[in-house]
């Protein structure tokens, strides 16, 4: 499916986002953390550059990517994750503050 997205659609498409957002929350449930994580930032970036970083849509794929690096943390997987620094920089703030609000 992401595959065909990538083939089909313009980059930055905002459908494009749909899809690697879903397929980032479907990982995270099965605790495919290092495969979920790209596939979120991709999300955001696509999002932010389509949308702007206010827009719900774009909001929601925050929340969606701070909520699965929370459930990492509280499972004590973050060595599976990259040392990508939007990922450090938030693992940093949820391991000092406990949980983080957007």
């Amino acid at each position: 499916m992401i595959a065909i997205a990538k083939q089909s659609l313009p980059q930055n498409h905002p459908s494009l986002a749909d899809s690697l957002n879903n397929l980032a929350i479907l990982y995270q449930y099965q605790g495919r953390y290092s495969e979920a994580e790209p596939l979120f930032l991709d999300a955001l970036r696509i999002r932010d550059r389509s949308l702007g970083s206010e827009h719900p849509k774009t909001v929601t794929v925050w929340e969606n990517f701070v909520d699965f690096l929370v459930k990492v943390v509280s499972e004590g997987k973050e060595s599976v994750l990259s040392e990508h620094p939007i990922v450090q920089e938030l693992l940093a703030k949820i391991k000092e503050e406990g949980e983080l609000d957007i």
